[in-house]
């Protein structure tokens, strides 16, 4: 039961990690003509410490032999390399969604292909940080 309040809860902060993030990612967007895969590094790096933070503090139990600063270097090196990886299917994603060529998903193609990759992210994320705060 422990682990699915926490689970609740962590989606919870996640959501505001993501809202933060995709702002950050669309504002950089509206005002800088970037690759979309720099923007999202940028954006994820900031919405994961605020989640880091705050789940450390409201949802996790911090246990293990290591201190939360050390965790943060862990948890960060994890986030990048995941980002890293996810950023590189932002424009697959992007070109998938052009081609259905309507004006809609065009107009909105990199803020879209960032929705649908949220899920996988989240969910592999709760895993980590569970393991990262509460075993290590």
């Amino acid at each position: 039961m422990k682990t699915v309040k926490q689970m609740l809860k962590f989606f919870g902060v996640s959501v505001l990690g993501w809202l933060i993030d995709f702002s950050i990612y669309n504002l950089i967007i509206f005002l800088f003509d970037m690759n979309i895969s720099v923007i999202n590094v940028i954006s994820s790096l900031i919405g994961v410490t605020f989640i880091f933070i705050f789940s450390t503090r409201k949802i996790f139990e911090s246990s293990g032999k290591y201190s939360i600063r050390t965790k943060y270097v862990i948890y960060i090196v994890y986030q990048i390399i995941l980002i890293l990886s996810v950023s590189r299917l932002l424009p697959v994603f992007r070109e998938y969604l052009l081609s259905f060529d309507i004006s809609f998903i065009m107009n909105y193609s990199n803020a879209i292909a960032k929705v649908m990759i949220t899920p996988i992210t989240a969910s592999i994320n709760f895993i980590v940080m569970k393991f990262v705060i509460e075993k290590l």
